[in-house]
């Protein structure tokens, strides 16, 4: 396993235990309702600036980590290329994985927008109060999910791509 791939594995295994932890605890915090009666920066404040920092921290890390690894393990460039290559195109998967959430989010609110009328809104907006005090918090959380999900496909891209690139 070159240290890229071993990389790859480790950022993906960081990414889903740090986020898998705050949305866990935003499940179970808007579940109880602590969430609508307390507010985000009081229930969800600090695990998500915790969740934030050790994303960076562990990111910073492995980096540095991989970067030692790999610099005594130059043995071909021609394995270089293939890396870079294989990290481009996870990048691009990446990136359609957020627009493509994005134009389905989008899509499907546009719809029901238009087709629902104003009843299915009201029901709507007494969902989303009594989920979440602000629907905001909600919208921000699915965008942080939704950039979540795009590294998660990133580094299993990666992963994919350096295992072909082995062979």
């Amino acid at each position: 396993m070159t240290p890229r791939l071993a990389g790859a594995w480790s950022e993906l295994a960081a990414t889903i235990l740090i986020w898998g932890f705050y949305f866990v605890r935003l499940v179970q915090s808007a579940g109880s309702g602590q969430l609508a009666e307390a507010g985000f920066a009081r229930a969800m404040g600090l695990p998500f600036a915790v969740s934030v920092a050790v994303s960076i921290l562990a990111a910073i890390l492995i980096g540095f980590v991989v970067e030692v690894f790999d610099k005594r393990d130059r043995r071909r460039r021609h394995r270089d290329d293939d890396e870079a290559w294989a990290g481009l195109r996870a990048t691009r998967l990446a990136h359609g994985v957020v627009v493509t959430s994005l134009m389905i989010l989008t899509g499907l609110a546009l719809v029901l927008g238009a087709l629902s009328g104003p009843s299915a809104a009201e029901r709507a907006q007494a969902i989303l109060s009594s989920l979440m005090d602000n629907g905001l918090v909600l919208a921000a959380n699915a965008g942080v999910l939704i950039l979540v999900l795009a590294e998660i496909a990133h580094y299993g891209a990666l992963i994919v791509y350096l295992g072909r690139s082995r062979r």
